[in-house]
């Protein structure tokens, strides 16, 4: 059983892309972490996720999925199986692991074995952040000191700007 990789496996295996045979001291200084720390992860990751350097991470009895956060998606049409725009602008990105390379820029790599499609599983209701109530449909977003507010309606945002025009 795999667990999930932490974000200090995820730092590292991300700069074995870049160059499967940096030393483990300079790991160590890129990231800012012990020694010991940086040969520990790379043993768990040489275990349980890498096959050989080059790196090829190794197949399960479920396809392999890399999710990434990236700030960008253009060009990368054919390589995305779905994608997620967050609310901090940037995307939430799932690729087939053939799709890594390593001139793929991204600002957080995980890795996945298993893809659950199930239209039973519970929907996640959006609130409007005006009257509360469930938003049904497209969510009509205001952006103010850097956050993202959603309403149900043309009507609650309105009233919502009239009320609070001093901090927006």
């Amino acid at each position: 059983m795999h667990s999930n990789m932490n974000r200090n496996e995820s730092r590292v295996l991300k700069l074995l892309f870049e160059n499967s045979k940096m030393p483990i001291s300079e790991i160590s200084d890129r990231l800012l972490l012990n020694r010991n720390t940086v040969s520990k992860i790379i043993t768990k990751l040489n275990r349980e996720y890498i096959e050989r350097y080059t790196i090829t991470l190794k197949e399960r009895e479920n396809s392999l999925y890399i999710i990434a956060e990236m700030e960008n998606i253009d060009g990368l049409d054919d390589d995305i199986i779905e994608y997620y725009k967050m609310a901090n602008g940037n995307y939430l990105v799932v690729m087939n692991k053939d799709s890594l390379s390593g001139n793929l820029q991204y600002k957080n790599l995980n890795i996945a074995y298993k893809r659950v499609l199930n239209n039973d599983m519970e929907k996640v209701d959006l609130y409007c952040d005006y009257c509360d109530s469930i938003i049904s449909g497209k969510p009509h977003i205001l952006d103010a000191n850097h956050n993202k507010l959603y309403f149900c309606c043309d009507t609650c945002k309105s009233e919502y700007i009239q009320n609070h025009n001093a901090t927006i």
